[in-house]
């Protein structure tokens, strides 16, 4: 794969240590609504197009493919949000939603009670409407997410389970939304995460995993925030080690410049469990 800035080889990406002046965000305090507000929100959001349309266009795909289906989807993504589960409310009759931090539960819970003030999700559910083009109102689209997450719970993903002290049945579904990249503090880290997680998903079922190639940072308020940089090559060894055979690998070239975060390529992988690590 060709890309652009900071481009590094696999192996000097496995010997560069975590960057000492950039905390990880979920060690920082920051209120959930500015992560929504810069990222997610409908106001000036240039990044629009890439971080959100991209991943919901994928889902989309992978979800009317016909391959991947089942009952239940375990959704572990990146801050309080929920328009990643908009689709995936269409096929799986139970989501259960694992969130790292406290406030982002909170954050998560306003919404699925429809209380005043939670986080207007509007502008995505309407696109996500007009891409299934069945004729649905953006409210319904929402009430049916409501009705088919049934559990929103804390996690660890350093932990070998990661829903501790929780047990969960294995899923048929487990997507991924950019967790690995942000928690993860160096290659080695990535690898065990991804491990713990797959141990939450059937042999036989399948990973939906969006990330950031050639990524060193991202911006929230006053903070310069870790993000772990690998490329397309570690990518696909780490899920060949933990098991799983790679049904389609999509790349999305950055064409949008922001100070808030750099990457060269956006990913969206489609990966099979074949064996348990």
């Amino acid at each position: 794969m060709k890309s652009g800035r900071h481009r590094v080889r696999a192996e000097e990406l496995e010997l560069t240590p975590m960057d000492s002046r950039h905390k990880q965000y979920h060690h920082v305090d920051i209120d959930p609504r500015i992560i929504l507000d810069t990222y997610f929100g409908s106001q000036n959001n240039d990044l629009q197009e890439e971080t959100m349309e991209y991943p919901l266009k994928q889902l989309h795909k992978a979800f009317t493919s016909g391959g991947v289906s089942g009952d239940t989807l375990i959704d572990i993504t990146m801050g309080p949000t929920i328009f990643q589960l908009l689709s995936a409310s269409e096929i799986f009759k139970e989501i259960i939603v694992l969130e790292h931090v406290e406030t982002h539960h909170e954050e998560l819970e306003k919404w699925l009670k429809k209380d005043p003030g939670s986080f207007d999700w509007s502008h995505l559910s309407k696109y996500v409407c007009d891409m299934e083009g069945k004729g649905e109102g953006w409210q319904e689209k929402e009430d049916k997410t409501r009705r088919a997450v049934k559990r929103v719970l804390k996690c660890d993903l350093t932990k070998a389970n990661p829903s501790e002290p929780v047990v969960l049945p294995q899923v048929d579904c487990l997507y991924s939304g950019a967790c690995l990249d942000v928690f993860s503090k160096h290659q080695d880290e990535y690898r065990s995460i991804l491990k713990n997680m797959s141990s939450m998903l059937k042999v036989g079922g399948y990973l939906l995993l969006f990330g950031f190639l050639n990524m060193s940072y991202f911006k929230l308020g006053e903070h310069t925030l870790h993000i772990l940089t690998y490329d397309e090559e570690f990518l696909n060894q780490a899920l060949s080690d933990t098991g799983y055979i790679i049904q389609s690998l999509d790349l999305f070239s950055s064409k949008k410049k922001s100070d808030l975060l750099d990457y060269d390529h956006l990913v969206f992988v489609v990966a099979r469990k074949e064996r348990e690590i």
